[in-house]
C-alpha cells in the first residue's frame, strides 16, 4: 500500500508493509546527485520537551500519528503542563512516538520524513545537518558510490558508530536505543558466516599496520587500532602507520560518501600519510564541511 508524500519529497515513494513504512527511491540517483531531499524539523531540550511541542501543533500531531509506538521505559514523567484539551495518554502516545523517531542534533530532533526511513548497517544514504545550525535543518545524502536504482529501500544508519563495532555490539546497541533485533542485508550476511560469536585474540602490531583488504575490512581490527592510537610508548614512525591504516580502514567499511569519513579525516589526518584513502576521506570531509556551511555542495569538491 502506498502512501504518498511526493508533495513532500519527489524523488521517493513511501510504501506501508504490514505495520511499518519504507522509502523507495522513484527515481535512479547518482553520485553527482547527492542531496535527495532537505527537511526542517522539531527541536527541543529532551524528548520531554519535544513531545509537548509536537502537542503544541496540530500539523506535527497529524505528522506523528502514524509512526512506531516505541515502549516506554525511558520514560521520566512529561516536563511542566499539558496543552489545552491534551489527555495524559495522548501525551504517553507522542511521546513514545518521538522518543523513537528522534535523534541527538544540538538536542533533541524530530524529524517526520526521515522518521519513515527504516536503518540498516550498510546504508545507501545518510542524515546531515544543514545551517542555520541553531534550527532543525536537515538533509538525506545518497551515499552509495552507485546511487541509488529506482525501486530500490532507501536506509540509512540510526547510529553511524554501527558502520565500524562487531555484529554483536551493533545489535545491542540498535535493540538497546530504538528495541529491535537488526535483521539488515548486512547483519544477515555476518551471522550466515558466524561472525556473532566470533571472539578474536588480540591483535599484534603487524596486524593492526597491515593494509591487507581482509585486515582493513576487519571491526574487530578497527576497534582495535582506534584502542590504541594515543597509547603511550608506541613510536611516532609506528603511530603515523597505525593512524594511516584506521583511515583507510575507514574508507573500506563505511560507504563510499558517508559523513563519517569526513569525521574521522578530520580525527585522523594530521598523523596519515598521504594515500588514496587519504584523498578521498579529504574530499569527503570537504564536501560535507561546505554542505554544513552553506547548505549546497557538489562532488566532487573543487578547488582546495
Amino acid at each position: 500500500m502506498a502512501w504518498s508524500c511526493k508533495t513532500w519529497v519527489p524523488k521517493v515513494e513511501v510504501w506501508l508493509q504490514g505495520k511499518t513504512f519504507a522509502v523507495y527511491s522513484s527515481s535512479t540517483t547518482h553520485v553527482h546527485i547527492e542531496v535527495l531531499f532537505r527537511e526542517k524539523g522539531f527541536r527541543a531540550k529532551s524528548p520531554e520537551h519535544l513531545a509537548l511541542e509536537v502537542l503544541a501543533s496540530a500539523e506535527a500531531r497529524a505528522q506523528v500519528s502514524h509512526l512506531h509506538t516505541g515502549p516506554l521505559c525511558h520514560l521520566e514523567g512529561h516536563a511542566g503542563t499539558l496543552p489545552h484539551g491534551v489527555s495524559e495518554e495522548e501525551w504517553f502516545d507522542a511521546y513514545s512516538k518521538v522518543r523513537f523517531n528522534s535523534f541527538e542534533l544540538n538536542g533533541c530532533c524530530f524529524l517526520p520524513i526521515m522518521a519513515l526511513f527504516n536503518h540498516s548497517c550498510a546504508p545507501n544514504a545518510a542524515i546531515t545537518q544543514l545551517p542555520p545550525h541553531e534550527e532543525c535543518h536537515t538533509a538525506m545524502v545518497v551515499v552509495a558510490e552507485q546511487g541509488i536504482a529506482r525501486g530500490t529501500e532507501i536506509v540509512y544508519s540510526y547510529n553511524s558508530d554501527c558502520l565500524f563495532v562487531p555484529l554483536r555490539e551493533r545489535r545491542k546497541r540498535l535493540l538497546s536505543n530504538w528495541g529491535f533485533l537488526c535483521k539488515c542485508s548486512r547483519c544477515q550476511v555476518e551471522e550466515e558466516a558466524g561472525l556473532e560469536d566470533d571472539e578474536e585474540e588480540p591483535p599484534e602490531m603487524p596486524q593492526l599496520l597491515s593494509w591487507e583488504e581482509v585486515d582493513l575490512k576487519n571491526v574487530n581490527l578497527f576497534q582495535a587500532r582506534h584502542e590504541v592510537l594515543h597509547h603511550p610508548g608506541i613510536p611516532f614512525s609506528e603511530r603515523k602507520q597505525i593512524f594511516s591504516a584506521q583511515l583507510a580502514a575507514a574508507v573500506q567499511l563505511a560507504p563510499y560518501l558517508h559523513p563519517s569519513l569526513g569525521t574521522i579525516y578530520e580525527e585522523l589526518h594530521d598523523l596519515c600519510e598521504a594515500s588514496k584513502p587519504h584523498t578521498h576521506a579529504e574530499k569527503v570531509a570537504k564536501f560535507f564541511s561546505e554542505l554544513g556551511e552553506t547548505g549546497n555542495a557538489l562532488w566532487p569538491p573543487t578547488g582546495k
